[in-house]
């Protein structure tokens, strides 16, 4: 594999912005002129702690993808939740409207719907399934890791409070604002969900995964429930394994997405 660390101007954020980029080659076969061969693309979001370096210190993605025709794209988005902050930048904006367009134009990257994935954890799941929900069109699945489904309960609760952050419950005004804001706002998940339930068109197919031990499991256990008792029109798949909100068991739930993406 190929792995770029992408440096380039963003007109949403109006800043300069990164990403790293995972790139197939034919390792250890003779380089072939493709011509115009447009490759898949999968998205992959990084949780609020990290950044768009997090996957290839942390995880074997690039072992996981290294025999696969895809691109794998991991934006940087600071601990913005993928939202067009309440006091800050247009990050959803920046993610779902300019980040595709910019891939497309520097790589052989397919812009085909079944060919878009996204996938992320905790905040990163958040915002994996925000974009899918708000851009259906756009994807063909979308798998969410531990995702904060409510990030406001999320970074306000006790277990909130162990990790070593001062200002977690204020950043998390500046981005949503207050709860009333959040609740029936294009960032409140279930409220999303629903919402697409009752529109025609394409859907992404839903993939859920959170560890047994994970302080986040009944926020994925509630999601998957209007999954499965009050949608008419879509459904999910979900994964509960042995495991905590952690690397070790992210490792292990990144295989399951590839497989569920079939990729």
């Amino acid at each position: 594999m190929a792995n770029i660390d992408l440096k380039f101007y963003s007109y949403y954020l109006g800043m300069e912005s990164s990403a790293q980029v995972i790139l197939p080659d034919e390792r250890p076969y003779m380089v072939q002129d493709h011509g115009d061969k447009k490759y898949p693309v999968l998205y992959l979001l990084h949780g609020q702690f990290d950044d768009d370096t997090a996957y290839i210190r942390k995880s074997l993605i690039e072992t996981y993808v290294q025999n696969k025709d895809l691109i794998v794209v991991m934006p940087n988005v600071h601990r913005s939740f993928y939202t067009n902050c309440k006091e800050g930048h247009e990050y959803y904006n920046f993610i779902e409207k300019e980040l595709p367009v910019i891939i497309g134009n520097f790589f052989h990257a397919s812009r085909k719907r079944e060919d878009q994935f996204i996938a992320g954890l905790s905040m990163g799941g958040y915002g994996a399934l925000k974009i899918a929900l708000n851009a259906p069109e756009k994807y063909a699945a979308c798998a969410s890791m531990s995702g904060a489904i409510d990030p406001i309960e999320a970074n306000t609760n006790k277990e909130a409070e162990a990790y070593p952050v001062p200002d977690m419950a204020e950043n998390i005004f500046r981005v949503f604002g207050s709860r009333e804001e959040f609740k029936n706002s294009e960032n409140d998940l279930c409220f999303q969900l629903r919402e697409l339930d009752k529109k025609e068109g394409s859907k992404p197919r839903f993939f859920i995964s959170c560890g047994d031990k994970d302080f986040l499991l009944q926020q994925n256990k509630e999601f998957v429930r209007i999954f499965k008792e009050e949608l008419k029109t879509m459904d999910c798949v979900f994964k509960q394994m042995p495991g905590s909100h952690n690397w070790e068991y992210w490792n292990k739930a990144l295989l399951d997405v590839l497989d569920f993406f079939n990729l």
